[in-house]
C-alpha cells in the first residue's frame, strides 16, 4: 500500500472559523460574512477530502501522499493541496470543488466558470510545481521531474477544453485521477530517487510544513470584545442555542432545555486558544467563563491537564501542542 505521510485533517484555518462562529452572537454584524467565507473554505476542503478518497486504491508502495503542505520560500509561503512523491517523479495536485462547469479557452489561456473569468487552476498548479522545484533545490535535493495536475472534484461540474489546448493533459475529473497517474507512470519509468532520498524529502516536508495561522479577528476587523463570554447552550435538538449555561456544583446546566454537562467549558477554552492567544490565566478564564471563583477556575483548568508555567496567582496555562 501507499504511505499517507500527512493525512486529510481539518485545517487550522477552518478550526478557527468554527471557533469564531461559536464565539459571536447570531446577530453580530460580521457573522454573515464569516459564515460565507467559512463555507467557501469548507467546500475546498471537502473537495480535497474526496480526492484523497480517490487516491486510496493506489497500491504502489513507492508513493508517499501529503495533504495540504505549506512551505516557506523566500519571504512568503506556497501551498500544495495534495502532493505525491515516488522514486520516478513528483506530482503536484491542485483541487477545485465548484458546482459550475469549467471552460478553458485556447486564446490567452482564459478560464471561465459559469461565464465569469477566474484564475486558471492549471497555471496555479504549474506555479506551485515551479516553487517546489526551487524549494527542493534550496535543500540540495536531486533533480527529479515535477509534474502538475488540476483535479475537478465536483461531480456536478464538467470540464470544457478548446480543441488541442496545450494544458489538456494536465486536467481531469477526480474519477479519472488514477488513470491519469497511470499515464504519468508509463511516461516516467526511470527511478531517480533512492529510498534514502525519499526519506530525507519526507523529513523535510513534514519539518518545514507551516500551517496557515491567520488571525481571524484581525481579518474580520474584530477584537476580543466581539467574543461572547459565558457558555452558550449547544443542544442541537432544541432551539435554545442562544441561552447561557449556568454553573453550579461542578455542573453546567441550560435553564431552557435542562441540558447538563461537566465539560462544556473545554470547548470555550480551546476556542480562546485558537482565536485570542495560546495562553490563559485564571483571571482571563474567569472573565471568559463568567465565573467569579478563582478556586473553581483553578480546578477546571487543572482537570483539563493543560501544561502550565509559574506558581500560585502567577500561573499561566498553555495551549497543548496537539491541539
Amino acid at each position: 500500500m501507499h504511505l499517507i505521510m500527512k493525512d486529510c485533517e481539518l485545517p487550522l484555518r477552518l478550526q478557527k472559523f468554527e471557533a469564531l462562529l461559536r464565539s459571536v452572537e447570531d446577530n453580530h454584524w460580521q457573522r454573515y460574512e464569516i459564515l460565507m467565507e467559512y463555507k467557501k473554505w469548507l467546500q475546498g476542503f471537502r473537495g480535497e477530502e474526496s480526492v484523497m478518497f480517490y487516491l486510496d486504491p493506489i497500491s504502489n508502495e513507492d508513493y508517499r501522499i501529503y495533504h495540504d503542505i505549506r512551505l516557506p520560500l523566500g519571504r512568503y509561503y506556497f501551498q500544495i493541496d495534495i502532493l505525491l512523491t515516488c522514486p520516478r517523479f513528483i506530482l503536484v495536485i491542485e483541487v477545485k470543488n465548484r458546482s459550475k462547469d469549467w471552460h478553458f479557452a485556447k486564446l490567452l489561456n482564459q478560464v471561465t466558470v459559469d461565464g465569469k473569468r477566474t484564475k486558471n487552476p492549471i497555471l496555479q498548479a504549474k506555479v506551485q510545481s515551479i516553487k517546489l522545484k526551487r524549494w527542493l533545490a534550496e535543500h540540495h535535493m536531486t533533480d527529479i521531474p515535477i509534474l502538475y495536475l488540476f483535479v475537478n472534484s465536483n461531480e456536478k461540474s464538467k470540464i470544457h477544453i478548446d480543441y488541442d489546448h496545450k494544458y489538456s493533459r494536465s486536467v481531469c475529473n477526480s474519477e479519472q485521477l488514477l488513470e491519469k497517474i497511470e499515464q504519468i507512470e508509463n511516461q516516467h519509468k526511470i527511478e531517480i530517487l533512492e529510498e534514502k532520498d525519499l526519506r530525507k524529502m519526507n523529513r523535510l516536508l513534514l519539518a518545514k510544513n507551516t500551517p496557515d495561522n491567520t488571525n481571524l479577528l484581525q481579518h474580520f476587523k474584530m477584537t476580543s470584545e466581539d467574543q461572547m463570554t459565558g457558555i452558550r447552550c449547544q443542544n442541537k435538538n432544541t432551539k435554545c442555542n442562544s441561552s447561557q449555561l449556568r454553573y453550579k456544583s461542578g455542573i453546567w446546566t441550560c435553564p431552557v432545555c435542562k441540558l447538563k454537562s461537566k465539560t462544556a467549558h473545554h470547548q470555550k477554552i480551546k476556542d480562546y486558544f485558537l482565536l485570542i492567544k495560546p495562553t490563559i490565566t485564571n483571571t482571563e478564564a474567569r472573565a471568559l467563563l463568567q465565573i467569579k471563583s478563582r478556586k473553581i477556575i483553578h480546578q477546571m483548568l487543572t482537570n483539563m491537564k493543560l501544561p502550565y508555567t509559574g506558581k500560585f496567582k502567577g500561573r499561566v496555562y498553555h495551549q497543548p501542542e496537539d491541539q
